[in-house]
C-alpha cells in the first residue's frame, strides 16, 4: 500500500458521454482545478509523486444496449461509491487524494506520495481492481444476472514544471489508459507470484461452518470454507478466487482447498457429512484427474457418501456435455450434489433442472428478513413443495436471528447454516448457545414429547447376514435364489457394519463392466456403510422420524435392529409404519383429550405388562395442589394451560433423565403417571419440581405472583389465602408381581402425605418395595 497522510475530498465530474470511448485527453478535469491542482503543485515540488489509477468497466456500452440506461447508471453509481469506499480503505494517510468521475464507466483515482516506485502503485491498483470486481459482482448479477469485468491501468506524474502540469496529466491519463488496452499487466505479475506461493507452500487454510437439521436439532454437517493467509492480501476469499478465475488458476487453488479442507477437518461423526465448494471450471478442467479426490479420501479413512460437492450458480461452464458426464461420474462413485447460491441471478431453476441436485441451498437473501416478509415465506414453501417432488433438500442459509431460525423450522425447511447457528472456524465448531438453547425450547414445546410407544425390537424380523469377507458375486447368487429377501446385513463378529439391499446390488452390476468390476470384490465395496441402526429398546416412532429423514435414495431400506451392539434383527420401514399406525390408533382410543397423553385404559395395560414382566419398576404419582382455587379464579382456559405447562415439564423430565422406555400418562384433571426405573425415578422428580417452581408463576398476574397466594374457597366452601399452585410427587417401587390394587393403595398413601408438606415436593415410599415379599399395602 502506498504511504502518506490524507486528505480526502473526492469532486465528482460527470460528463454525457457513455460510449465507452477512450477518455478525451484534452476534456476539463477536477484533478487540474483549485485547489487540488495547487495541492498537486506542491507535492511535485518537494519530489513527491502524483500516481495515477484508471479504472474502466469492461463492455459498458453493451450493457448500456442490452439492459438500458437505468441499470447501466445504477452500475455505474454502484461502482463510484464502492470506489469511495476502497480510497478510503487502501490508499489512507497519503498527502493528496482525488477521485474524478470521468464517464460512467471510467474513473480516474489520483494519489500523492513521497516515494517514486511504480510497484506500489501497480500493486494498490491491482488489489483495488480486484476488491471493486468482487463487490460489483452480486448488484450486477441482481440487475442483469451476467459478471462484470473490471480493468485498472496506472501511470506517474513526477518532477514536471508548473506550466506543464495539465500536459502531465493527460500524458500519464493516455498512458494508464493504454496499459488497460494492452496484454501486459505489470501488476498482475506482482500478484502472481504472490499467489503461486500460497498454494505451493501451502498456505490456503480452511475453516468449518455446521449445517444444522432443523427437524432433528442436530448438526447434519459442516461446510469447509478457504482463506488465504491472515493478514496478506488474499485472505479475502473473494480475492483469492476472484484472482484464480482471472488467471485460469481455478483448478490448483480448488486443489489446495479440497487438500486444507478435508486434512484439517479431522473425524468425521458417524452419519455426517462434509460439504466441498466445486467451481464448475474445475470439473472441466484438462488437467482435471477423477480419481484424484478419491485417493485424498482414503489416506483419510473418508468414504464418498461422506462429502458433498457444493457447486455454486453464480459460475457457469462453456462445455455443459462434459460437465455433466463428469458430475455424472462423481455420482457414481457415491458422492452427493449440492447447488449453492440458489435464488440470485437468473438461472437459478435451469441450474437445478440441469444438475439434479441432493440438496438446494437458499441464498440469505431469501432468507434475511422472512419472519416478516410473506414474500419471502411463500418463495420458500414454493421451493419445499419441488424439493419434495424430486426428493432433495432445501438448506436455508444466512440465518442471522432467532425469529428466522424459527419461521423455517415450523415452515418444515430441512437444514439451516449462519452465523446465527455458528460462525465459521477452525477446529470444526459446535453450534452457538443461543441456537442450542432456542432448539431445546422448540424440542420440549413439541407434541412428540407427549407420545410413547412400544419398543422397535418386537417388530424386527430375523435378519440374514453375511461376514465382511463374502463376495459380491456368491452374494448375487443368493438374492437369485432367495427372491423374497431384499436386504442383507453385513456383519464382523455379530457387530453390524453395513448393508447391501438388492436394487443397491442391481444397479452396481448393471453399470458398464459393474459384473466384472465386483464379481470377486468383498461385499464391503459396494455396501452402505452408514445404514440406519438402532437399539433395540428404541421407540418405534422415534426409530420412524429417524428413518424418513434418511437421503430419498435410502429412505425405505431396512433398519438394522441392534441389542448391546449386535445384530438383533431387521425392520422394514413399511412395519415400522404399519406398528406406529397401530400404537398411535390405540392411544387415540384412551387418549386424554386435553394433553393428547395415553389415558386410564392405557395406563392400566402399561402397569400391568410393567408388574408382569416382573422385573423392578417404579411408579411416579404427580399431583398439582391449590390447583382448584386457581381454576377457579382464573378461568377453566387457565386451568388448562396450567395443567399442559404440568404435561410438558413432565415429558421433558422423562426424556432427559429417564430411560427410552419410559411411560407418561395421564389419570385425567391434575393427576399423572409416570413408569420408569429405580434408579431414574429421583432424578426426575428432582427435576419436575425445580422445573414447576420455576415457571408455574407465569400462569399469575402480577399482583397475585408477587403476593405469593391468591384468596378463594376450598373444596369445603372455606375462604382463605392459598399458595401459588404446586406439584406433588409419590415414588412407589414394585419388585415383583402383585395387584393394581396394592400399587393404587400405596400410592394414594404417599400423594396424600407428600400433598401435606407444602411447595413442590417428592416423596418415596421407604417401607419396602410392593411385591417384594407379599402383595401388601
Amino acid at each position: 500500500m502506498l504511504e502518506g497522510v490524507i486528505d480526502l475530498s473526492p469532486h465528482l465530474a460527470r460528463p454525457a458521454n457513455r460510449r465507452g470511448t477512450v477518455p478525451d485527453s484534452r476534456r476539463p478535469l477536477s484533478l487540474l482545478a483549485s485547489p487540488h491542482r495547487e495541492a498537486m503543485e506542491n507535492l511535485l515540488k518537494k519530489d513527491g509523486v502524483v500516481g495515477l489509477l484508471l479504472f474502466e468497466i469492461q463492455d459498458f456500452y453493451i450493457f448500456s444496449r442490452i439492459y438500458g440506461s437505468a441499470i447501466a447508471d445504477a452500475l455505474s453509481q454502484c461502482a463510484e461509491k464502492e470506489l469511495e469506499a476502497l480510497a478510503r480503505e487502501r490508499v489512507d494517510s497519503l498527502p493528496f487524494m482525488v477521485l474524478d468521475k470521468l464517464e460512467n464507466d471510467k474513473f480516474l483515482l489520483a494519489v500523492g506520495a513521497y516515494k517514486a516506485e511504480m510497484g506500489p502503485l501497480l500493486h494498490t491498483g491491482s488489489i483495488m481492481r480486484l476488491s471493486l470486481r468482487a463487490r460489483l459482482k452480486r448488484e450486477a448479477l441482481n440487475l442483469t444476472g451476467q459478471d462484470m469485468e473490471i480493468a485498472v491501468g496506472a501511470a506517474q506524474i513526477t518532477g514536471i514544471s508548473r506550466r506543464k502540469l495539465e500536459q502531465a496529466v493527460h500524458s500519464a491519463l493516455a498512458d494508464a489508459h493504454r496499459m488497460i488496452r494492452g496484454s501486459l499487466d505489470p501488476a498482475g505479475a506482482v500478484l502472481l507470484k504472490e499467489f503461486r506461493g500460497l498454494i505451493d507452500a501451502p498456505q490456503v487454510r480452511a475453516v468449518y461452518q455446521p449445517i444444522l437439521d432443523l427437524r432433528a436439532g442436530d448438526i447434519f454437517a459442516w461446510e469447509a470454507l478457504a482463506r488465504g493467509p491472515r493478514g496478506s492480501t488474499f485472505e479475502n476469499p473473494a480475492m483469492l478466487f476472484g484472482f484464480a478465475e482471472e488467471h485460469d488458476l481455478v483448478f490448483p487453488l480448488e486443489r489446495a482447498c479440497r487438500t486444507a479442507a478435508v486434512t484439517g477437518f479431522g473425524a468425521l461423526p458417524p452419519g455426517r457429512k462434509l460439504f466441498l465448494n466445486v467451481h464448475p471450471r474445475t470439473l472441466v478442467d484438462p488437467s482435471f484427474s477423477p480419481g484424484e479426490t478419491l485417493k485424498l479420501l482414503e489416506t483419510l479413512g473418508l468414504e464418498p457418501h461422506d462429502i458433498v460437492l457444493e457447486i455454486t450458480e453464480r459460475h457457469s461452464t462453456k462445455d455443459f456435455s462434459l460437465f455433466h458426464r463428469t458430475l455424472d461420474h462423481y455420482r457414481g462413485e457415491g458422492f452427493k450434489v449440492a447447488v449453492d447460491d440458489v435464488g440470485t441471478g437468473y438461472s437459478g431453476l435451469w441450474s437445478i433442472a440441469e444438475i439434479r441436485p441432493d440438496f438446494i441451498k437458499l441464498d440469505m437473501s431469501l432468507i434475511q428478513g422472512i419472519d416478516a416478509n410473506p414474500v419471502k415465506r411463500a418463495l420458500i414453501e414454493t421451493f419445499l413443495t419441488f424439493s419434495d417432488k424430486v426428493g432433495c433438500k432445501i438448506i436455508a442459509e444466512g440465518i442471522e436471528t432467532a425469529t428466522e431460525l424459527s419461521s423455517l423450522v415450523s415452515m418444515g425447511v430441512h437444514y439451516g447454516q449462519g452465523y446465527y447457528l455458528a460462525r465459521p472456524a477452525a477446529p470444526k465448531p459446535d453450534i452457538s448457545a443461543e441456537a442450542s438453547l432456542f432448539l431445546a425450547g422448540r424440542k420440549r414445546r413439541s407434541t412428540a414429547e407427549l407420545k410413547c410407544s412400544s419398543p422397535i425390537g418386537i417388530h424386527a424380523d430375523e435378519a440374514v447376514q453375511v461376514q465382511t469377507s463374502s463376495h459380491v458375486g456368491d452374494l448375487k447368487r443368493y438374492f437369485d435364489a432367495h427372491p423374497r429377501v431384499s436386504s442383507v446385513a453385513v456383519v464382523s463378529s455379530r457387530r453390524p457394519v453395513g448393508l447391501v439391499t438388492r436394487h443397491q446390488m442391481d444397479r452396481v452390476l448393471s453399470s458398464q463392466y459393474g459384473l466384472a468390476l465386483y464379481t470377486n470384490r468383498p461385499v464391503t465395496k459396494i455396501m452402505d456403510s452408514q445404514p440406519l441402526v438402532v437399539d433395540w429398546n428404541t421407540p418405534v416412532e422415534i426409530a420412524a422420524q429417524a428413518a424418513m429423514n434418511r437421503d430419498g435414495y435410502k429412505v425405505y431400506d431396512h433398519v438394522l435392529v441392534t441389542r448391546d451392539g449386535l445384530l438383533a434383527g431387521l425392520a422394514s420401514v413399511q412395519m415400522i409404519l404399519d406398528a406406529l399406525a397401530q400404537v398411535q390408533m390405540e392411544m387415540a382410543k384412551g387418549a386424554n383429550p386435553l394433553s393428547g397423553l395415553p389415558g386410564n385404559v392405557a395406563i392400566e395395560r402399561e402397569l400391568e405388562g410393567r408388574v408382569a414382566a416382573g422385573t423392578p419398576v417404579s411408579f411416579l404419582y404427580a399431583d398439582l395442589d391449590n390447583f382448584k382455587v386457581y381454576n377457579d379464579s382464573y378461568g377453566f382456559k387457565a386451568g388448562d394451560e396450567i395443567i399442559l405447562l404440568a404435561a410438558r415439564i413432565l415429558a421433558w423430565a422423562m426424556r432427559r433423565h429417564g430411560a427410552p422406555t419410559d411411560f407418561l400418562g395421564h389419570v385425567g384433571g391434575d393427576d399423572f403417571v409416570i413408569c420408569t426405573t429405580p434408579d431414574k425415578a429421583e432424578r426426575i422428580c428432582k427435576a419436575v419440581t425445580r422445573c414447576f417452581a420455576r415457571l408455574v408463576g407465569d400462569c399469575y398476574n402480577e399482583a397475585d405472583r408477587t403476593a405469593g397466594y391468591i384468596t378463594g374457597k376450598d373444596r369445603s366452601g372455606k375462604e382463605g389465602k392459598f399458595p401459588i399452585v404446586s406439584m406433588s410427587l409419590a415414588i412407589v417401587d414394585c419388585h415383583g408381581a402383585c395387584t393394581l390394587e396394592s400399587i393404587s393403595q400405596r400410592s394414594a398413601e404417599m400423594k396424600k402425605y407428600a400433598k401435606s408438606r407444602p411447595g413442590n415436593v417428592w416423596v418415596r415410599d421407604r417401607r419396602g418395595p410392593v411385591g417384594l415379599t407379599a402383595c401388601t399395602g
